[in-house]
């Protein structure tokens, strides 16, 4: 790897570059703490810089101690990581100089100090069993929840099918805010944080019936899942970084024990949807992951509307068909679609919205499509149909096709198109080209800009148009593709 061609001095792919051609390569923590994010995936940076460098992409393991690195040809000199101080890689909390008065210094000892600790920990707590369900509510000081390893979160990755994640991305802002009300209340005594925190683990836990306590190894029984409240936790270690006291504030908890990860999921998306928002985006996938789950695992008890998502499966299948479209290179939509917890900027439409185009017309009894009882035929069908809707109306300026209008708009449309084309069972791309030529020529009244490029630019008639015109243009489009000739020369190659 020369010089010139790595990432410029100063820059965060400069930091992750020089981590992940180190020999070693580093771990998903060591990442986050050297770019400043809380919890991340670094599959497609390191895809990326390996591909700048002319080197091979790799990444192993899971959650925090997740690695990646990147493998440089025989021959090609590599570029050392000289510029990665050892603060960065280090578990020290980041304090900024603002912060560096009144408790901040005893603070960053006492941190350090608990970092090291793995204590057994033996507090009062009430047993409560719900169904199969049984949890622990007690409280706890910050300084145990901040322990190193006491907790982790398992958080989705957007760039891996098989990770098995299902936590949201941590939003910083969101912790600062909290931390720097906790910090407020120190002096004035009245923080107030009500909200219990659910941890969970797959092992069991000493309670004693007489005393009503219980008592854990946490070097044993830990690292605790965080099911909910991992922002409540984060910003508690921010506020403790800038004030000692904050050490023994105390946190309602609630801790599940024996509760494998696929449940913890499961409680997890039962608590973010019933109770609280959550990325739909994140939700789909772990209810896709929940329908591959189903007939191998034992789930808990779902709330019925959950429980039917994931019976039927329709999540599942429109979330491989986006994935689908989103990874094969030739596919109009490479790279386009921003999935759960990426942090891309490059998308122009949100897994979430897509996905729920598909369910709603692609995945229908209604549609051609759905009955073939070939899978990986479908999702090549419907990679044609966008290649098809691609050669007729993209000119390389016509970003609109691939937003929401144009996502909407030809899902709903692809139900009157595959009638069109089933008795032929004919669904190559130069097919559909042809008969989808032909019907956008015959779109007649306002609306029959929709079959040139020019319709779909940025600023063009499609960004200006609300679901119910997205409506009547289908109607018009379906009229027009009534009236294309059925001949078999129309649609042959």
């Amino acid at each position: 790897m020369t010089t010139k061609n790595a990432p410029r001095e100063g820059t965060k792919d400069r930091i992750k570059f020089d981590l992940l051609t180190r020999p070693q390569g580093a771990t998903l923590n060591e990442l986050n703490l050297a770019t400043g994010h809380g919890a991340w995936s670094y599959v497609n940076d390191t895809r990326r810089l390996a591909k700048r460098s002319g080197g091979t992409p790799n990444w192993t393991g899971g959650s925090g101690t997740r690695r990646f690195w990147i493998t440089i040809p025989n021959g090609a000199p590599q570029q050392t990581a000289d510029k990665v101080t050892s603060h960065i890689l280090n578990d020290e909390p980041r304090i900024s100089s603002e912060d560096s008065q009144n408790h901040s210094g005893s603070a960053r000892a006492a941190l350090q100090g608990k970092n090291e600790a793995m204590p057994i920990i033996h507090i009062p707590a009430a047993r409560v069993q719900q169904g199969a369900l049984v949890l622990y509510a007690t409280a706890l000081k910050v300084k145990d929840l901040v322990a190193k390893n006491f907790y982790n979160v398992e958080t989705l990755d957007p760039a891996d099918p098989h990770d098995k994640g299902y936590q949201r991305v941590l939003n910083i802002a969101r912790a600062k805010k909290l931390a720097d009300y906790i910090v407020k209340g120190q002096d004035s005594h009245d923080a107030f944080l009500p909200t219990s925190v659910f941890l969970a683990t797959d092992k069991s836990i000493e309670f004693d019936e007489k005393n009503h306590t219980i008592k854990f190894d946490t070097s044993v029984v830990g690292p605790f899942s965080v099911v909910d409240g991992q922002h409540r936790l984060e910003g508690l270690k921010m506020a403790a970084e800038k004030d000692v006291r904050v050490l023994d504030f105390e946190v309602p908890v609630n801790i599940a024990v024996n509760l494998p990860t696929i449940a913890q999921m499961c409680h997890f998306l039962i608590v973010n949807t019933t109770q609280k928002s959550v990325d739909k985006s994140v939700e789909q996938r772990i209810i896709a992951r929940l329908t591959d789950a189903l007939d191998v695992e034992d789930l808990p008890s779902l709330p019925k509307w959950i429980l039917r998502t994931v019976q039927k499966g329709e999540v599942e299948r429109a979330i491989k068909y986006v994935d689908y479209l989103h990874e094969v290179e030739d596919s109009p939509w490479y790279g386009k679609i921003k999935m759960a917890n990426s942090d891309s900027s490059d998308g122009t439409i949100n897994q979430r919205s897509f996905v729920k185009s598909i369910v709603k017309y692609v995945l229908t009894a209604n549609n051609p499509i759905s009955i073939l009882n070939d899978f990986d035929k479908e999702k090549r069908i419907f990679l044609n149909y966008w290649k098809a809707i691609k050669s007729n109306l993209d000119d390389g300026d016509s970003e609109t096709l691939y937003k929401y209008g144009g996502v909407e708009l030809f899902c709903k449309f692809s139900i009157p198109f595959f009638m069109k084309l089933q008795d032929r069972g004919n669904y190559t791309v130069s097919t559909m080209e042809a008969l989808l030529k032909e019907c956008l020529e015959n779109v007649e009244g306002d609306y029959a800009g929709v079959g040139h490029p020019d319709w779909w630019k940025t600023g063009g008639q499609a960004g200006r148009l609300n679901a119910g015109a997205l409506n009547i243009v289908c109607q018009e489009m379906t009229k027009a593709l009534h009236k294309t000739n059925t001949q078999p020369s129309i649609i042959q190659i």
